[in-house]
């Protein structure tokens, strides 16, 4: 009788370890499950803040996975609350919470693509630009751009802190301090600047930093690239014959009205070492971010005799160029008479 009561107790006990068995087997494999169970919804993007908490993030990730619990599970698991990094996080419907958890626990980023290009014309325009695509905001850029310290070890003043920018598309984390992108432009600044373009920037007798301004300036009158070498050619014939530029786009600079369109008499007047009407030689920095195009202008002028130019007037966004002051003058009134006539059939038309 006490063998078989003891058979009994050996048959329950056996059981219930199978039952516990299973029952912990199947409670890994839920985990082991939710771990690297594909979660998200669709394609899209996490941005997580300095400062945010376990709570924000789950917040922010609302809508974007499919089971948030599931996530937050494996997030509590990793220890994730105490180790959120700040960060720009691409998800797919291929990330499995393990993955995502992990990347906000160690900051694994996802890179972005920052493109400069159009009319950044000063160091607040481009602040205000990176402000809205980076976790710093643009006072925060501006700050760094008016270091004084930071510039210096970069040989740079602020009036040609944006010649150090290159427009491109540059990869970069949405992290990117100010700082750490002002180094960044520096390096890729100091590759575009080969031994060969300074080579033909001495022999131009201008420095990289006068190469900028000049090339500002040629990028602001024309977005005709072919042309580049001829109205380049233009002022640098100025320069050596000790004629003032007399760029239109320097007076706009200089009276800080972008939206200026055609250039005034009472234009002219306005006093600032940028109006090159009123000062000669080069302004003291460049009136805009010049192009890679505006630059291999200025550094392979075209070998002319021209000292003027004008717009064309078939308005096709051309120029045509002038020897002499008669030549421009005849250039300048065509010019004119075609603007005139077109303005008067703009108002015509308005009237109808």
């Amino acid at each position: 009788m006490a063998k078989k009561k003891n058979s009994f107790k050996i048959r329950h006990l056996a059981w219930i370890a199978l039952l516990a068995g299973v029952l912990y087997g199947a409670y890994q494999a839920n985990i082991y499950f939710n771990k690297y169970k594909k979660n998200v919804r669709e394609n899209s993007v996490l941005y997580i803040y300095p400062g945010s908490t376990f709570s924000d993030v789950l917040d922010s990730l609302e809508g974007k996975l499919e089971k948030l619990e599931s996530f937050e599970k494996v997030a509590e698991r990793e220890g994730v609350a105490n180790h959120i990094t700040p960060g720009r996080y691409e998800l797919t419907p291929l990330t499995t919470n393990i993955t995502l958890a992990r990347a906000i626990k160690f900051g694994y980023q996802s890179p972005m693509m920052v493109t400069i290009s159009g009319y950044i014309r000063t160091p607040e325009i481009l602040a205000k630009r990176l402000g809205s695509r980076l976790c710093a905001d643009s006072s925060e850029f501006v700050a760094a751009f008016r270091d004084r310290n930071l510039l210096d070890s970069l040989s740079v003043d602020y009036q040609n802190l944006i010649s150090l920018v290159i427009p491109n598309s540059y990869q970069m984390y949405w992290t990117t301090t100010p700082k750490e992108f002002i180094f960044k432009m520096k390096k890729e600044y100091d590759k575009f600047w080969t031994e060969e373009r300074l080579e033909k920037a001495k022999k131009i007798s201008l420095t990289p930093k006068e190469v900028s301004i000049l090339a500002s300036i040629v990028y602001c009158e024309s977005k005709y690239e072919p042309e580049y070498g001829n109205i380049a050619s233009v002022y640098l014939n100025r320069l050596k014959k000790g004629w003032r530029l007399c760029a239109d786009p320097t007076v706009i600079f200089a009276t800080g009205d972008f939206t200026i369109n055609r250039v005034l008499r009472r234009h002219l007047a306005t006093p600032s070492p940028y109006n090159t009407y009123l000062n000669e030689g080069l302004p003291p920095g460049p009136i805009a971010i010049p192009t890679k195009a505006a630059i291999d202008g200025v550094l392979n002028p075209a070998a002319t005799e021209y000292m003027y130019f004008c717009a064309n007037p078939k308005f096709n966004g051309t120029h045509r160029f002038a020897k002499n002051g008669a030549e421009h003058e005849r250039n300048a009134r065509d010019y004119r008479k075609a603007l005139d006539s077109l303005i008067r059939a703009r108002r015509m038309a308005q009237t109808k």
